[in-house]
Order: C-alpha cells, then sequence, then structure tokens
C-alpha cells in the first residue's frame, strides 16, 4: 500500500470538526477518495518539518460508526497515525477537569455487556494499550513542553462553572466527592490556571453515559479512566495491526453535573490546540508517503478548494471481483475435551438445560473434532462451558490454524468460519439456509418490504432486499410471494489468505421464511432479464453487509473484511453485450407490493 498522507484526524460532532479545521489553516485541499470525501491540511512537525493530514467527520456517533469510518480512512489513505479528536465527559478528579485534555494509553472497550435478572451487569472488555512506541513518546510528553509549545495561548477565556443545587445529579456519594473536586478547582479560594493535559486511560461504549451508576462496574473492572466517549473502541478496533491510533479529548462535561453548552465549545477548541502541539513532537516520521498523483487518478489531489477531477476516467467504468479478503478473525482458538460427541447432541444438552428460562445468546463459532472442543469465542463466557471440560481449555494463537500447511486443520478452521459468518450475518438479519446453502436477508410477511441503504460506487444508495409480490392464478386467486436478496459464501484459501467467495442470488419465499414451490422458475427468470450493473449492485450491497458497523452490544463481531478490490476497464455498453443464453422465461408481471 502506498502512504498518501501521514496523519489522519477523525472528528464526530459538527463543533469538534470545525475546531480542528481553525487548528489546522494550512494548505486546504478536498479530496475524494473511493470511500469517503476528506479535508487535506497541513502542520507543523517540528524541526522545519510538515505533516499531511486528512480531516473527516464520521456520519453519527457510535463505535460502530468510528470503526467504519477509521476503517475507510486507513483503506483510503493508509495513514501512518490515525487521531480521534474530540470531546468527552470525565470523572470526579483531583487530576483533569472540564476543558483539561485526556490523550489514551489504553482503551476500555465496553461495548459487550452481559445482563441477568436482578444482578449488575458484567462486561467482556476489550480494546487494549495504544501502540508501545507512540505510548513511550506520551510518557515523556512533560519533557518535551518546549516542542508542544503554549497550546492554549489561543484558547477563549474559561467559561464559569455552576455546580450549585440542582446542577448535581446521581447517587448522593457521588456528589458529594463531585462537589468536593468542583470547589477545589473552580471554589473562590481556587487559584485560576490553564487548561492542562494528562495521558491515561479512555473508556468507550455505545451509551451515551449520563448516569453515574452505570460506571460503578466500569469503575470495578478497569480502574484509573480519566474519561468516558463513544468512538475510541470502534477506531482501536479497526486499527489494530494496521496502524497505531490516540484519542485526544478534552472535557466538555463531568458525569454527574449537568452539562453546560459553554464548556462544550470550549473543550472542543481545547483538544484540537493540543492536537496541533502534539504533533509537533513528531509522533511518526513525517512525510513518509507518496505525494497524492493529480488529475485521472481517482485518489489524486485536486487544487485548492475542488474535487480531484475525473478527467479520462469518463471513458472507464470500475469493476469488482467477487472475492473479498479476510482481514481479521477472532486471534485465539480455544479447544477443550467435549462432553458432547456431535453439535447436534450439545445442542440437545443446552437446549434441554435452557428449558423455561430466558432466551440466552449462545455462539455458533464452534465444531466438534475427535472428540474435542473448537471455538472461536471463549465457551466459559456462555453455556457452552456446561458442555465442556472447563479444567482442560487449551489456548491456541488461531493463526496457527488459519495459516498452517496441515490441510486438515486448514479444514477444520474453515468450519469455525463458516460458524462465525453465521453468527455475525443472523445478527444483521440475514439468515443462513441450508436447503440451498444460501444467506438470505430475513423479512416478516406482516413488516411490509425491507430495504438496506449502502454506498454505491458514487453515492448511498437505498435498495429493497425483500420485496412483496402478488401474483394471479388462471381462476383469479391472488397469492402472495416474497423475494429475499441473497447470497452463496465459500470461503477460499488464494496466494496463502482467506477470502470470501461472494455469488449473488435470491431465496424465493411463501410466507418471509420457507421455499416458495416456484422458486426455481421465478429464479430463472429473474437471473436470465439481469444485466451486469444489476450484479455489481449485489456485490456492494453484500459488501457493505459485510463490512456494516458493528451495533450490538450482546456479542462481539467475529470477522471483519476489507473492501473489494477494483480493477478499471474500457466502458461497455450493456445493450451491445452477447447474452450467454437467449432469456426463455418472460419477465414477470406479478405485481410487486409497497406495504
Amino acid at each position: 500500500m502506498t502512504q498518501l498522507v501521514d496523519v489522519g484526524i477523525l472528528t464526530i460532532r459538527d463543533d469538534e470538526f470545525t475546531a480542528v479545521l481553525q487548528a489546522f489553516p494550512d494548505d486546504h485541499r478536498i479530496h475524494k477518495s473511493r470511500h469517503r470525501e476528506y479535508t487535506l491540511r497541513s502542520a507543523g512537525a517540528g524541526e522545519g518539518r510538515r505533516y499531511r493530514l486528512a480531516i473527516l467527520r464520521q456520519l453519527e456517533q457510535g463505535n460502530g460508526e468510528a470503526q467504519e469510518a477509521a476503517r475507510d480512512l486507513y483503506d483510503d489513505l493508509q495513514p501512518a497515525l490515525i487521531l480521534v479528536v474530540g470531546i468527552a465527559g470525565g470523572l470526579p478528579s483531583d487530576d483533569v477537569t472540564l476543558g483539561d485534555v485526556v490523550i489514551s494509553t489504553r482503551i476500555h472497550d465496553f461495548s459487550i455487556e452481559a445482563r441477568r435478572f436482578e444482578e449488575w451487569p458484567t462486561y467482556n472488555v476489550g480494546g487494549g494499550p495504544i501502540d508501545r512506541t507512540i505510548a513511550a513518546g506520551i510518557a515523556n510528553l512533560s519533557a518535551r513542553a518546549e516542542e508542544i509549545g503554549d497550546w492554549t495561548a489561543d484558547l477563549p477565556p474559561k467559561p464559569a462553572v455552576s455546580f450549585g443545587t440542582g446542577k448535581l445529579y446521581g447517587p448522593k456519594a457521588w456528589q458529594r466527592d463531585l462537589r468536593s473536586k468542583l470547589q477545589a478547582a473552580y471554589g473562590k479560594n481556587a487559584e485560576p490556571r490553564a487548561s492542562r493535559f494528562m495521558a491515561g486511560a479512555i473508556a468507550s461504549s455505545d451509551r451515551l453515559i449520563k448516569d453515574p451508576q452505570v460506571l460503578f462496574p466500569w469503575i470495578t473492572t478497569a480502574r484509573s479512566m480519566l474519561a468516558v466517549e463513544m468512538e475510541s473502541a470502534g477506531v482501536h478496533r479497526a486499527t489494530r495491526d494496521k496502524t497505531p491510533m490516540i484519542s485526544i479529548r478534552g472535557l466538555s462535561d463531568i458525569v454527574g453535573l449537568k452539562r453546560q453548552e459553554a464548556w462544550t465549545k470550549y473543550a472542543c477548541l481545547s483538544a484540537a490546540a493540543f492536537a496541533r502541539g502534539y504533533l509537533r513532537t513528531q509522533p511518526v516520521s513525517p512525510g513518509g508517503g507518496a505525494e497524492p498523483s493529480d488529475g485521472g487518478d481517482t485518489s489524486g489531489v485536486a487544487p485548492q478548494g475542488v474535487v480531484a477531477d475525473q478527467v479520462g476516467q469518463d471513458a472507464q467504468e470500475e469493476g469488482f471481483p467477487n472475492l473479498i479478503l479476510l482481514r481479521r478473525f477472532p486471534e485465539t482458538l480455544f479447544v477443550a475435551p467435549s462432553l458432547r460427541n456431535t453439535r447436534q447432541a450439545v445442542w440437545a444438552a443446552l437446549n434441554e438445560d435452557a428449558s423455561g428460562q430466558p432466551a440466552e445468546y449462545v455462539p455458533n463459532a464452534w465444531t466438534i473434532h475427535e472428540g474435542n472442543f473448537y471455538s472461536l469465542v471463549d465457551p466459559e463466557l456462555s453455556r457452552l462451558g456446561t458442555v465442556i471440560d472447563v479444567g482442560g481449555i487449551d489456548r491456541f494463537e488461531a493463526r496457527e490454524w488459519a495459516y498452517s500447511d496441515d490441510d486438515a486443520r486448514r479444514r477444520l478452521f474453515v468450519q469455525l468460519l463458516n460458524r462465525a459468518i453465521r453468527d455475525d450475518l443472523w445478527a444483521q438479519g440475514v439468515r443462513y439456509h441450508g436447503d440451498l446453502d444460501v444467506f438470505a436477508f430475513m423479512g416478516r410477511v406482516e413488516e411490509g418490504p425491507r430495504r438496506l441503504k449502502y454506498p454505491n460506487l458514487k453515492l448511498r444508495s437505498t435498495t429493497t432486499v425483500v420485496s412483496h409480490y402478488q401474483s394471479t392464478s388462471k381462476d383469479g386467486k391472488k397469492f402472495n410471494y416474497y423475494r429475499h436478496n441473497a447470497v452463496q459464501g465459500r470461503f477460499r484459501w488464494l496466494a496463502k489468505q482467506w477470502y470470501l467467495e461472494i455469488t449473488p442470488t435470491y431465496r424465493f419465499t411463501y410466507n418471509g421464511k420457507d421455499l416458495d414451490r416456484f422458486h426455481e422458475n421465478r429464479l430463472s427468470g429473474i437471473k436470465r432479464i439481469e444485466k451486469n450493473r444489476s450484479v455489481l449492485s449485489q456485490l456492494l450491497i453484500w459488501q457493505a453487509v459485510l463490512r456494516a458497523p458493528w451495533t450490538r452490544v450482546d456479542r462481539p463481531r467475529l470477522l471483519e473484511f476489507a473492501p473489494l478490490e477494483s480493477f478499471r476497464f474500457a466502458r461497455v455498453d450493456d445493450d451491445s453485450l452477447t447474452p450467454l443464453d437467449t432469456p426463455t422465461v418472460r419477465p414477470s408481471s406479478d405485481r410487486e407490493l409497497d406495504q
């Protein structure tokens, strides 16, 4: 890959984005890449050198969208470092308070939560430390104050802080602690001070934390948190093993203190100003990538204020093979003696044990082989722990099986991948059907057509993935049937890499689930009248599903895929293509139902 910028900066809110643009005003350009549009700027890197920056504002809040945005940023431009710059909530602290900046040394990911009746929630805490080399530089930042400079010089005066009657909330003990901290920082006898920065752990989840009691299990699980927010965990997931990431957060509020808008604006400016100072310490080497090209290359950078020109590409089209690279899978393979001999026996035991109890998620990414239980998820975190010898669990690097020269090991790994992708797609409303060996969008008769937004080649499109139809028989009777977008998926071992081969198709049902008796005729008809662009749209739909932001809090995503690779070719008019066969089934005259 060619590195096109040095540093990528990801923001979420518009006021964060504006503050970052204000902090980095130099060398403005707009760059429209394959996945996103970026604002390009430059920044001082100390010693007279410059960084090339790509600034991106994500569309929505949350770790799922942050993961998608960071992944697109890396795929498009390959920055050597990604910064998440914006605001966060603080905790009562003697060290940092409103307007101060927290720079992450570790991300605690609290996205996966388990709740049991009348019990505190428990968490499968993810995340981890930041890159070791970057962390070493952060640990030494206090000794580099001269390089950072007076980063607070251009900040506006600090707003007033009101923490009187009615301004605090939460448990009484929390309020007392918070009031004492605020009194020390902003009381009558407090000495005013400039904003400061502090390195430490940041907690991230898909919740906007307003209730201090939500934090109690977090504090017990992971101590020394300085801030809480909703995006850094997603960026940490997306950049793992690819490029370093850091979260730079200005504290706009403290959990337990009602937010004051003036502090939100100040914290945005504070975070952006510190990011500018931090880059002067050269956390990564500046100028390490190739200059983006102009003109015909879609990755080119246009002149100031202008989106990259597409001249020379109008006579070309972009094509995609139906192979998508498996970029990440769980790091650990769990192996234990099984107390049951087959998958069927395991499920029978689990269903018997769960009789009369509330439904509880049980992972599917496991198999039984020669008396042993193999799993890509920790069986002790679910009821799977009841069907194995827990004392005999061994943990291996999944890569030992994934990239083994032993065909038997790779075949077993493929079984686990097949189970894992069923789990991931089920969580997004896509079900595996063994009768046709396909994955199809789920749809209910009473819900009406199901629609999906997805990124097409140039813009976001909306398509119907579960369509409702009505046919009329010769005697005048009306029958409803349903067309579900579907795909056949096969994992392929090619050039020492795992790919998913995706072949779009359809599944026709008579009740939203079970196969329609005219399925083959309907499928044959639609396949023969579909043209090249329709098939391409289907590929892009399934790419969007496989790479969609993860929003589930009850389970982790198991598999992560790269974008479809593309190639360019001379434009061909679909009508000029010679068909492989002549349609013998006329386009259906059945009526499509809107409701």
